[in-house]
């Protein structure tokens, strides 16, 4: 069963019961609008008060549909607001985790104001990081100056001490996972910006919880590898017609006849 609501992703989080989702997978807006290290825009802060095409920069970006943002979200807190938001986000996540629990952050490094920021900045201070998984892209968009063109991203796994994966030949599939971006429905997704969903059948396959959440829905990705693999879900995104197009599409989804082998993981 897969539940999949309308909701702010904060609102969703405080109503979930202490120590209830064994397993988060998600990957949250990015904050584009404000990056200063490139991506939607090369050089300087945006002005947070200009739609992403007004805010210059946008030449190979012409066709983007993240220069939109995400329906009515525009990506562009002020830094400090969006830090302290990824904060209370990834401790309430915690709060809900049993002592065997584990949440899968999947964000990525990046130049800001000259510094490298990365996901681990995103930590309240409580949470315990067993791993940092790199999902080598095998490509990249932040073409700029003041650094290498990043072509990977991290999926951190903060964990409770009792977490452990599916069994031994789990760990196969090692910590640097080659993953198009492309792979899968991300290739033609309607959403901005989804992640493959080989990516989501990767960590549910070599997990195997008995539920996963994800509060940034978006396009159903976390939802779709669920079911096919015989994991019950439950999400939120606060675009309602993300929602409905993403429970549409997971109508349609299939469960595999038998969950994958965990060496097989290797070649999602």
């Amino acid at each position: 069963m897969s539940s999949i609501i309308v909701s702010d992703a904060l609102d969703f989080l405080r109503e979930l019961p202490d120590a209830s989702v064994p397993l988060f997978l998600f990957s949250p807006p990015y904050n584009l609008g404000t990056s200063s290290g490139g991506g939607i825009h090369a050089y300087g802060h945006y002005a947070t008060d200009a739609g992403m095409k007004k805010r210059g920069g946008l030449a190979k970006w012409s066709n983007a549909k993240l220069a939109d943002g995400y329906g009515d979200y525009d990506d562009a807190m002020p830094p400090a607001e969006y830090m302290a938001w990824q904060k209370t986000i990834l401790a309430e996540c915690w709060r809900c985790l049993p002592e065997n629990g584990a949440i899968y952050y999947v964000h990525k490094p990046r130049v800001q104001g000259g510094v490298c920021q990365t996901p681990l900045d995103f930590n309240p201070g409580h949470l315990i990081v067993r791993q940092i998984v790199i999902w080598n892209r095998m490509g990249g968009f932040n073409w700029n100056p003041t650094a290498y063109c990043p072509m990977h991203e991290w999926i951190v796994v903060f964990a409770k001490l009792d977490f452990r994966l599916r069994n031994k030949s789990a760990s196969v599939c090692g910590d640097v996972w080659t993953i198009p971006h492309s792979a899968g429905r991300a290739a033609n997704s309607w959403h901005p910006a989804p992640f493959p969903l080989a990516l989501a059948e990767r960590v549910i396959e070599t997990t195997m919880p008995t539920l996963c959440c994800d509060p940034f829905s978006g396009s159903g990705t976390t939802a779709q590898a669920c079911k096919r693999l015989g994991v019950e879900f439950i999400g939120c995104d606060r675009n309602a017609d993300y929602v409905a197009r993403a429970l549409r599409e997971l109508e349609d989804v299939q469960p595999y006849e038998q969950a994958l082998l965990p060496t097989q993981a290797v070649l999602l």
